[in-house]
């Protein structure tokens, strides 16, 4: 082999990735290689190596190097038998080969000297260890992933087998489009994997599309740190799975699910409710031969008709406080709740805190009531249990069904053209519907049913061109849609008007809301949520992907080199809309850290028409259009340095675009360093008081908002150019059992899967699918308290006189945008660096008797990720120098300032404000913030042991161990932190340790089995066919976390209970009237949660009714041994069950945006089935 012809091929392909960055999908197919010897040692050249199908009959042939090396490229999963001759040697068979997803079989030949009639066949499967790879892959293949007892039969969750894999989101079901992508393998890739179905790209955004019936699956590669160049478009996670295709038999499967409550257990022990679920679940498969050899289809399809019960659990007003008596709403001491009137919120100078009046008796007069509030009472309905406890609370609940169906079918269909080309075309779909119906006594206005609608299409075709017996070439595309919509009911005609006539304050946010439908407002009261959702999101994002790649054997290079382009795009609305806050802090005992364990109600302040406007909100404006490309390339180079050692070395680089829009909507934020012309040349007069605290040289009078175009880019920031991922690795064969593996890879994620907490309310995520959209999207939240006082009440919450609801003007308000905003802004930094991962596995693989493949490994993760920073906060400090002063009010400087275009927004309508307001660097803005910040570093390390055996001899399973130890840096820990932008480390919380364990037994007994194979036919009917399936999960518990309190003391018990499971005694809350800054630990060492474990199993009896056809009939139990596993305690001081775990749930770790859920979390739920093979 020549090695400057290597050398130049690596100098070619780094020029190629610097001037034409692209990117390419991981394929699903496999790879066979080996090297071909003879007895003495001496490769032989010219071999000729032939690998058949077993099922489909395709033959593809191959000759040996001057290494003797043999490869086999793309290679579609199943069953194969090889064969290599060569003239003087008797021929050499190896049959039984498994080729799983993305699997890299050796097959190493030793010829003995004969003739060619001769031959040597060996039966036995080859070893499975990893010999020319050091990828981090787990694969589950067809028997686990058809036999697993999965209760919501959805195969992306079957990547939970691998035990660094968590599940970050309860939405489980296959039809959840958050579902695939919410797992974290290894630190750093929740909602950040790449997904792929067959090769295909489904993911859209953080989303996924397409999720194949379970039943069509052929197999599972879950791969936290693939060293391959080929990999990409992720964090480091990628989930891929195969699915099935046609053979030259005809095959199928027709099968029945029932869930029925009378087999259940108590759905959950601690609120003594019952699982009423009625579950009927229909489906097939058929795989067949269209022309022999040639041609094959495979379809498959499941339909679901549901019952799903739910649970409706309120805290609703009792008769005596509809009409305003708290005479007899008690505090958890067993006192009387007393009832405070906000509009009485006054400073006491001598004691420096504010005060308020309490209603006489704890009754509010009726004159007092807010009229709106008033006309609403009579849709309210009267509780049916007492409540948890003295303070009444949850004091209605009831159980109500939910019905859905939903159906999902895939065809795919294999042609192999001749003996060069080979191709396939698959098409799936899936489409589920659902509406709550209305639990309420009396069908109140104040119950929106909700429900949704999903489903999604996906069109792939793949093509395998073999140019010569060292060089093949793939090509590749997709197409890929997903509808995931709120459904509910709208208001009848009138809409608001019903509820405030003769007051149309909210028209210029509906009018400026196309396509948004008008529902009743959402209530919160008190913690209970009344009315609509006040959110609505109607997502239809489609995505395409084109990709080719060629791979060329050279001596002992192997070599890949590959290209692909991709799009996503289409209207993406997810909002918030209209949420009205009713918190009992309003009528608590004061305004500033308030005791509401004894003091106000949340039904208090609606009655009063008594708003928070921190959290009452208006938002209206249409959906955004969001488009992002992806260009990428790869070069990846295994070179075969001996019969042992291989080297994996790759390069690969990714281009991305920003997030845009072709009506050039979008923007790319606030220039804090553009000075404001008109306020520069006229400030604002600053209160003596501000002034007297900051200076006068304080305040910059700068800020313009720059919209994609006119003159600036199209999209929200600059393009990173470079993306360049570096990728090695090393394997090296200890014995022909044992294997030594090293990988490195770096991964640079795709700003199209990144998502972001929002720094503000209104948005649930932050990300490609729910990207920023101020000045086209409008916020505006009621007058700031004054002082403690509310400045507005329900019935007039944006009063025309003094901060009325301001019209969205789009693009036409110019660089104005925000300006006297009080609600906050957030953008990217036009300079964006994309987030990334460097991944380092070490591996020790060995293959025991039986096919048993165990291995030990260390991996870590060293990322540097995204976090948000304050540009536009209050010192911190200065709130805990000047306490209670910030909170009074000053006149306002902004008031009728400048000129309704040059301050547009709701600060020039206000006449007073407090003066706290007034002391950001920037106070003709609220809050500001820069998404989107590289510099938040994250390590991760986990030391795993995992033993598996694939399907053979009856049974197979996994066994999995992890311990992991995570911290990352946050500037969230407190207000001086954020407001500074300081970075500490933080140890994680979730769980040490996770145990993860299945598999499958054909028990041993009947015809075809080791025992009792000649038993007479009755017994055999009795005793033989039987199979058992399961999986069983454990893990500790998740480090419990605390908000800002007084702590004196170890919260640590030895025996926690969950009564009290920490010791309650050490905590206290702030103290009334004063700012504190946090100082208390987020967590403890010694504190965690309570620890999770479920056994999952199945149960089926198998019946021969001909030689082709079976029945089987099945008995799976979710939750077998009807284990109580509980959620985390509470946390929440102000809470009467502060810290107990009385409910049922699961560890609950932070992962970015979301936290650990581990799905289904019930009492044992059976389940009874049929299915008929033949």
């Amino acid at each position: 082999m020549n090695s400057n012809w290597i050398l130049r091929l690596w100098i070619a392909a780094l020029v190629c990735l610097c001037l034409r960055p692209t990117l390419d999908a991981q394929s699903y197919r496999g790879k066979i290689s080996g090297i071909v010897t003879d007895q003495t040692g001496a490769v032989v050249v010219g071999a000729t190596a032939t690998l058949v199908n077993v099922n489909t009959g395709t033959r593809v042939v191959r000759n040996t190097s001057e290494t003797g090396l043999f490869l086999f490229d793309l290679v579609d999963p199943g069953t194969y038998s090889l064969t290599i001759e060569a003239t003087g040697f008797a021929r050499f068979i190896q049959e039984n080969i498994q080729i799983q997803t993305r699997d890299d079989i050796t097959v190493n030949a030793t010829l003995r000297p004969g003739g060619v009639q001769e031959s040597v066949t060996i039966t036995d499967t080859p070893v499975s260890v990893q010999f020319n790879s050091a990828s981090r892959d787990l694969t589950i293949d067809n028997k686990l992933a058809e036999e697993m007892p999965r209760f919501d039969r959805n195969p992306f969750k079957l990547t939970l087998l691998a035990p660094s894999a968590v599940n970050t989101r309860g939405e489980m079901m296959p039809f959840h489009s958050w579902a695939a992508n919410s797992v974290d393998l290894g630190g750093g890739t929740n909602l950040k994997n790449d997904l792929q179905v067959d090769g295909s790209p489904v993911g859209i955004g953080h989303k996924n599309s397409y999720p194949p019936n379970i039943d069509a699956i052929q197999e599972v590669v879950v791969s936290t740190n693939s060293v391959d160049a080929e990999s990409g478009h992720s964090a480091g996670g990628l989930i891929s799975m195969t699915l099935k295709s046609g053979t030259n038999e005809w095959h199928g499967s027709t099968f029945y699910l029932g869930r029925y409550p009378w087999l259940n257990a108590i759905a959950d022990r601690t609120r003594n409710s019952r699982i009423a679920t009625r579950q009927h679940m229909f489906g097939g498969t058929l795989g067949n031969p269209i022309i022999k050899n040639k041609l094959f289809s495979f379809f498959s399809i499941e339909d679901w008709r549901v019952g799903n019960p739910q649970s409706y659990v309120r805290t609703v007003p009792t008769p005596l406080e509809r009409q305003g008596d708290f005479s007899r709403s008690l505090s958890i001491n067993g006192t009387p709740r007393i009832i405070y009137d906000p509009w009485t919120t006054r400073f006491d100078s001598v004691t420096n805190s504010y005060v308020r009046t309490a209603f006489p008796g704890n009754v509010i007069p009726q004159s007092r009531f807010d009229p709106v509030a008033a006309s609403l009472l009579g849709s309210f309905w009267d509780p049916n249990n007492p409540g948890d406890n003295i303070t009444g609370i949850n004091n209605y609940r009831v159980g109500f069904f939910q019905t859905y169906n939903y159906y999902n079918f895939s065809e795919r269909v294999d042609y192999n053209v001749n003996d060069n080309w080979r191709v396939y075309g698959r098409i799936g779909r899936y489409h589920t519907k659902d509406l709550q119906n209305d639990p309420t006594p009396n069908k109140s206005q104040l119950f929106v049913p909700t429900g949704t609608l999903r489903e999604a299409t996906q069109i792939s075709g793949d093509a395998v061109w073999t140019v010569n017996p060292t060089t093949v070439v793939n090509f590749h595309g997709d197409w890929h849609k997903v509808v995931d919509a709120y459904v509910s009911k709208p208001m009848p005609k009138g809409g608001w008007a019903n509820i405030w006539p003769g007051n149309d304050w909210y028209q210029a946010f509906h009018d400026a809301s196309p396509g948004v439908p008008l529902y009743f407002p959402n209530l919160d009261i008190g913690g209970s949520a009344f009315g609509g959702g006040g959110f609505y999101w109607n997502q239809e994002p489609k995505g395409e992907a084109i990709n080719a790649k060629i791979s060329q054997q050279r001596g002992s290079h192997y070599l890949k080199a590959g290209v692909e382009y991709r799009r996503s795009y289409g209207l993406s609305f997810v909002s918030n809309t209209s949420r009205f806050n009713f918190p009992a802090s309003l009528t608590a005992n004061t305004p500033v850290n308030p005791n509401t364990l004894d003091t106000g109600s949340g039904v208090a302040s609606f009655l009063l028409g008594a708003m928070d406007p921190g959290a009452t909100q208006m938002i209206g404006g249409p959906a955004p259009d969001p488009h992002i490309k992806y260009w990428g390339m790869f070069f990846q180079d295994d070179w075969k340095l001996n019969r042992n050692i291989t080297l994996n070395l790759g390069l690969r680089n990714e281009y991305e675009t920003a997030f845009y829009d072709p009506a050039r909507n979008f923007a790319r934020g606030v220039d804090l360093s553009a000075p404001i012309p008109e306020m520069n040349a006229a400030p604002p007069q600053m209160p003596a008081q501000a002034l007297a605290i900051v200076g006068s040289n304080y305040f910059k009078w700068n800020g313009l908002y720059q919209w994609t175009g006119n003159g600036n880019p199209g999209g929200m920031w600059d393009p990173q150019k470079f993306a360049l991922q570096p990728r090695a690795g090393i394997a090296i064969r200890i014995s022909d059992r044992t294997a030594f593996r090293a990988g490195y890879a770096r991964y640079i994620t795709p700003m199209e899967l990144g998502v972001i907490t929002p720094p503000i309310s209104g948005f649930e995520t932050i990300g490609f699918l729910s990207p920023p959209y101020f000045g086209v999207t409008g916020f505006q939240n009621p007058a700031p308290l004054i002082d403690g006082v509310p400045q507005a009440r329900f019935s007039d919450p944006f009063p025309a006189n003094s901060n009325p609801l301001l019209p969205i003007n789009g693009k036409a308000a110019g660089t104005n945008v925000g300006r006297g905003q009080t609600s906050g802004m957030f953008w990217y930094p036009t300079d964006l660096k994309r987030q990334r991962n460097d991944r380092i596995n070490f591996n020790i693989q060995h293959q025991f008797p039986g096919e048993i493949v165990a291995s030990v490994t260390w991996f870590m993760n060293f990322g540097n990720q995204h976090y948000t920073k304050a540009l536009n906060e209050v010192d911190p400090r200065l709130r805990v120098e000047y306490q209670n002063t910030l909170n009074q009010p000053v006149d306002n400087p902004f008031y009728n300032y400048l000129t309704p275009e040059l301050m547009p927004g709701q600060l020039r309508n206000l006449r007073q404000v407090s003066l706290g307001s007034l002391l950001r660097p920037y106070p003709h803005y609220g809050p500001l913030y820069q998404i989107g910040t590289l510099g938040a570093r994250e390590r991760y390390h986990s030391l795993e042991l995992k033993a598996q055996k694939m399907y053979s001899k009856g049974y197979n399973f996994l066994f999995a161990y992890v311990y992991i130890r995570e911290k990352l840096q946050i500037n969230t820990f407190n207000d001086l932190d954020y407001f500074s932008g300081t970075l500490r480390w933080q140890d994680s919380n979730q769980p040490r340790h996770r145990i993860t364990a299945a598999g499958t037994w054909d028990l041993p007994f009947g015809k075809g089995r080791p025992f009792l194979n000649d038993a007479p036919r009755a017994l055999d009917a009795a005793i033989g066919g039987w199979k058992l399936a399961g999986v069983w999960t454990f893990s500790t518990g998740a480090f419990i976390r605390f908000g800002n309190l007084i702590v004196n003391g170890n919260p640590c018990l030895d025996n926690p209970t969950p009564q009290r499971w920490f010791n309650t005694d050490v905590f206290s809350r702030l103290p009334a009237n004063t700012y504190v800054l946090r100082t208390n630990p987020l967590q403890y060492d010694c504190l965690t949660g309570p620890k999770f474990s479920q056994l999952d199993a199945t149960l089926t009896k198998d019946f021969a009714v001909t030689e082709r056809v079976r029945v089987e009939l099945k008995m799976a139990a979710y939750n077998a041994t009807n284990r109580l596993n509980r959620a985390g305690p509470n946390t929440d001081i102000n809470s009467s069950q502060f810290g107990t775990a009385l409910f049922q749930g699961t560890p609950s770790s932070s992962f970015g945006a979301q936290n650990q859920e581990l799905g289904n979390i019930t009492g044992r739920q059976v389940e009874l089935g049929l299915k008929i093979r033949f």
